[in-house]
Parts: structure tokens; C-alpha cells; sequence
């Protein structure tokens, strides 16, 4: 079982103690698991098992912010089957098939020991319930579309024989996979499939070209569009527009002063692990047009992005189980009260909420890909916006306007694509926070969000990372 490097997480998390204590959780039920089962079965392939369970309580955790391993609904058990597995794992057919009995082992091990916990579903509809799960995950499995653009070519790999721990053997089958005609590589990306290609592949020939092409040096990301002659400006040159709509249409400043207003002058009830309650977190949903019911806040980055934003910026403290309204470097100004302090709340939110990713590590929800990212970022916040997907067929493609860069393009190292992978991340969450828009596979970023950006760019230029 082998997830996509990086792999997806929540953006915003409970804090690190948190996090720790349910880590600590999950590794002693493992352990007394593998235990149990040994005692229950001699002949049971335990370790293959708490290798699947290991990862199955790391995605419902991370993923689906049910971090307790003993909690278990229909509606978690499905998702995380049917939804998050397929678009994140990597693994052959058979584990598919595994997945299912070996979670059914472990729900009787939990139900043995006392570790179910009293919100799940009734320990008797657990076997009706993971029997109806037996066809629909492998058909889950099986279904390109369920799986995300990265897991179809990797999972094809794997079909292949190509060991995706291995740099060597990665390298040399991406190297294969972009010298392919550009329908095969669509083909192959979309449906995980490619019963005829072109050049077949041969994974000592593949390996010994990856090691013989050079590496596009470049500080430049390969994967997103070359500027044009006359594009380049520096930071002093950008300039944003500062009409009050293109922050009140911002769904990250739409929720932060969403939060703001439902906090009001006083003070709001908190949950255990400092968050606001389900029915404040379904409110706020159905202001920007998403009603539906919420187990956690942390569930949904398009609130805990905001929340984590106001808390680190000041403009919310906590206090036992309330929080509270503070000034916070710009005071919140209402739209309709006043417009000009409306935009300067809405820029200094927007800037909040890109220093505190700059300024995290990636494992607590920081910037994967910087300074790359930052690059990314421009692009996005062009009209044109930024498909990446489009930028990497163009810069994996035929050798043609683009010269060099595209003949020397069409070898990847492991390097390259974890870049790729890097900046994708970083993009992912910063849409789910609302920070960015999507369509398809575009991502959009707004005058507002450009003026935040290069409140970051001259920031890391004062420091001397910047690269722009």
C-alpha cells in the first residue's frame, strides 16, 4: 500500500499535542492489535494487516478529522473506502480485496476489548454494513475517475512491476510515461490504462535513459508556463486592485468575517478541541452557498483556515471553552460601514493567512513547495489563471516553441516531480480554504489575493529567500 507522494492532509489540524496524543493512540491500538490477532489466528498475515490499518487511521484522521480509532459510522467507513483510498492509495488489486475483511478483524478487536467507541454505528450493523462495502471498494478501486490524476499513472506502475519506492525505478518509468505520445499520456492519466503503446516499456532500458538524459536546470518551475519576452516585472512594478468586491467575493475573508460577526462583541461557546460548534460551523457553511451537516470543524478547510488565520493574527483569542473578539492588527470594519476599511481588513487577513503557511513546517499545514509556490502563485493570480495539468503536457510534449526546455523536458527526475507534487499541495489547500478558486483543474487567484502576495514576496526579498 503506497500513498501519493506528498500525500494529501488537512491544511489546519489541532495543534501539535493533540496530534501527538492521537499518534501515540493509534500506535498502541495497532500494537495490541497485532497481538490480538496473532492469539485469535497463528497464521494470520498480521503484519500486512496493521500495515493497512496503520494507513486507513492516518487518512480517517487526517482526512475526514476522526482521529479517535475506535469511532466508526457507516458514513466514515464509506467515504474512506470508497472515496479517499482510491484518490490517495496506490496498491494492486489484492490489497484492494483485503481491505474490507482485515477492517472487519479489527472492528471485532475493538469491540473485544472495549474500544468502540459510544458514537459509532451499533457494533451489529458493522458486519451488514462492511459486507455492502465489498463490492462497492473494489469498484471503487477500479473506477478512474474516483482516482486523481498522479494515481492513474503511478497505479499503472505499479501494474507494471515498477517498485515506487525505488528513485531509480520511479525516475526511469516517468522518464517512459513522458516520452509517450500526448493522447497516450491523456489516455493513461485519465483511465490508469494503456493497453498499446507506442514504445512499450522496458524497465532497464527506461531506467538507463532517465540516468543518461540530462536534468533541465532551470530556477524557473518546468511545469508551469515560460514568460514571454517583455513579461518579467519585479515586485516594486505589481499592482493590485483594491475595490472592495474583490475581497467581500473572497470565500476566505467571506468566512473570517463570518466568524467575526457571529462572535460579535462578546464572547462564543467553544468544543473540547478549540473549535466552533457544529451548528456555528454549519451556519457559517451556508453563508457561501455549502449547507450541510458538520461533525468538526476541523473537517473543513474553508473554516479552519479562517479560524486558525483570525487566532495567529489576533483577531480572536481563546479562553477556556469561549472565544472572544479582539481588535487584531486591522480592525474588522464591515463592507457597508466602510469601504476603504473594509479592503484594509480584507488585504491584512489574506497576507495573515500566506505568512502563517510561510512560516509553518510542511507536517503542521506550512507551504510545501517554496519558493516554487510562490511562482505558481503568479501565475494563478494572472487572467489566464493556472492549469497545471495543461503546463505539464505542454512542458512534457514535443520539442517545438518552447525549443530546449521541451526536448530536455521529456526526462523527469524524482526531484522534478516531487516539486510538482509540492506546489500541486500547496495550491490544493489553499483552494479548499477558500484562498483560491477552482474549476477543473484551474486555479484562480484575484486582485485581493495578488496584493497579499506580494506583501509575501517583499517580505522574504527584506530576508533574502526570495526569488522573485
Amino acid at each position: 500500500m503506497s500513498e501519493n507522494s506528498p500525500r494529501e492532509r488537512s491544511s489546519h489540524e489541532p495543534d501539535p499535542a493533540t496530534q501527538e496524543q492521537w499518534q501515540r493512540a493509534r500506535e498502541e491500538v495497532l500494537s495490541e492489535y497485532g497481538t490480538w490477532r496473532v492469539t485469535a489466528d497463528e497464521d494470520a498475515p498480521v503484519a500486512e494487516e496493521v500495515r493497512t490499518l496503520e494507513t486507513l487511521l492516518r487518512l480517517k484522521t487526517e482526512q475526514q478529522g476522526s482521529p479517535e480509532p475506535g469511532l466508526w459510522t457507516e458514513e466514515l467507513a464509506t467515504e474512506l473506502l470508497t472515496e479517499i483510498v482510491p484518490r490517495t492509495v496506490i496498491q494492486p488489486r489484492e490489497h484492494v480485496m483485503d481491505m474490507v475483511p482485515t477492517l472487519g478483524h479489527f472492528f471485532t478487536y475493538l469491540g473485544q476489548t472495549g474500544r468502540w467507541a459510544a458514537d459509532s454505528m451499533p457494533p451489529q450493523a458493522a458486519p451488514m454494513m462492511l459486507a455492502s462495502l465489498e463490492f462497492a471498494t473494489l469498484e471503487a478501486a477500479d473506477d478512474p475517475s474516483r482516482r486523481s490524476f498522479s494515481t492513474n499513472i503511478l497505479g499503472h506502475g505499479l501494474a507494471l512491476g515498477v517498485d515506487l519506492e525505488d528513485d531509480e525505478e520511479l525516475a526511469g518509468y516517468m522518464h517512459w510515461y513522458n516520452s509517450l505520445p500526448d493522447d497516450e499520456r491523456v489516455e493513461l492519466s485519465d483511465t490508469g490504462r494503456l493497453t498499446a503503446p507506442t514504445v512499450p516499456f522496458d524497465r532497464e532500458e527506461s531506467i538507463r535513459a532517465a540516468q543518461d538524459e540530462s536534468r533541465l536546470s532551470s530556477s524557473w518551475p518546468w511545469f508551469l508556463p515560460e514568460l514571454e519576452d517583455g513579461d518579467g516585472v519585479t515586485v516594486t512594478e505589481l499592482e493590485t486592485d483594491q475595490e472592495a468586491e474583490a475581497y467581500a467575493d473572497n470565500t476566505f475573508v467571506r468566512i473570517a468575517v463570518g466568524i467575526l460577526d457571529l462572535v460579535g462583541d462578546g464572547s462564543r461557546r467553544i468544543t473540547g478541541t478549540q473549535a466552533l460548534t457544529r451548528a456555528d460551523s454549519s451556519s457559517l457553511l451556508a453563508t457561501i452557498g455549502t449547507p450541510q451537516s458538520v461533525r468538526t470543524m476541523w473537517q473543513h478547510a474553508e473554516l479552519s483556515g479562517p479560524w486558525v488565520t483570525l487566532l495567529d493574527g489576533g483577531w480572536l483569542s481563546l479562553s477556556g471553552s469561549q472565544v472572544h473578539r479582539e481588535t487584531g492588527p486591522v480592525r474588522y470594519v464591515p463592507l457597508s460601514e466602510d469601504p476603504e476599511k473594509f479592503v484594509e481588513f480584507g488585504h491584512a487577513v489574506l497576507t495573515a493567512t500566506l505568512f502563517g503557511r510561510d512560516a509553518r513546517d510542511r507536517e503542521d499545514g506550512g507551504f510545501r513547495g517554496m519558493p516554487d509556490t510562490l511562482a505558481a502563485l503568479l501565475v494563478a493570480c494572472s487572467e489566464q489563471g493556472l492549469d497545471l495539468r495543461e503546463n505539464l503536457d505542454g512542458a512534457s510534449g514535443e520539442a517545438g516553441a518552447a525549443g530546449a526546455r521541451a526536448q530536455t523536458a521529456v526526462q523527469r527526475s524524482v526531484e522534478d516531480w516531487q516539486r510538482f507534487s509540492s506546489v500541486r499541495a500547496d495550491l490544493d489547500d489553499l483552494a479548499r480554504a477558500g484562498v483560491l478558486t477552482r474549476d477543473g483543474e484551474r486555479y484562480r487567484g484575484s486582485s485581493a489575493v495578488m496584493g497579499a502576495l506580494v506583501a509575501l514576496i517583499k517580505d522574504q526579498n527584506t530576508r533574502g529567500d526570495g526569488t522573485a
